[in-house]
């Protein structure tokens, strides 16, 4: 039988609980959403340890520095998660704890427009750019036995995540009243 806390939520993906404390919460619940990120940073923060190990042990520079970069990322959404977490709590507590993330301010000040053109033009420029270096990773994919296409396809992704990112603040900036219409209702 498998264990819960590591069933995966998607096949091949474990870490988030489909049936975190089933008695306790429903599933999609703030209840069961905090077991859920709490386990997934329970089980990161020991693949942390593993991560550190083969950086060390290894003896090859190459994989050092490939455990490097997925330590760096995976103590990034280490901390993301921890701050959702916090997030999370404060709203089962009625509580606001600085590690949460942001809230909203109320009521939103005024933008100008500028903002989301400049926004746009950063996510056209991140798709263009992920565009390119795939088309670079592929071209390198027998240099270097493949570490240097594998890093620059690396960088592509993380191209088309900031313009994921980049699409979710001109949204954001485009539900905002504009400094150049006047105050809002």
């Amino acid at each position: 039988m498998t264990d819960p806390m590591y069933m995966p939520v998607i096949e091949g993906y474990s870490g988030f609980p489909i049936e975190a404390h089933e008695h306790h919460s429903t599933p999609g619940s703030v209840e069961w959403l905090l077991d859920a990120v709490e386990r997934h940073a329970t089980a990161e923060q020991d693949s942390l340890a593993q991560y550190e190990y083969l950086r060390t042990a290894s003896g090859d520079p190459v994989i050092a520095l490939v455990m490097q970069l997925i330590l760096e990322d995976e103590e990034r959404h280490h901390g993301l998660l921890k701050r959702i977490e916090a997030t999370l709590r404060d709203a089962l507590e009625w509580t606001h704890s600085p590690a949460a993330l942001p809230t909203p301010a109320s009521p939103q000040q005024p933008v100008a427009s500028e903002l989301a053109e400049t926004t746009n033009a950063l996510i056209k420029e991140e798709r263009t750019g992920a565009r390119y270096l795939r088309d670079l990773a592929h071209r390198q994919k027998d240099v270097n036995s493949g570490l240097q296409s594998l890093l620059i396809e690396m960088m592509a992704m993380d191209s088309e995540k900031h313009a994921r990112l980049l699409q979710f603040v001109h949204d954001r900036l485009a539900r905002r009243p504009h400094a150049e219409d006047g105050p809002a209702d």
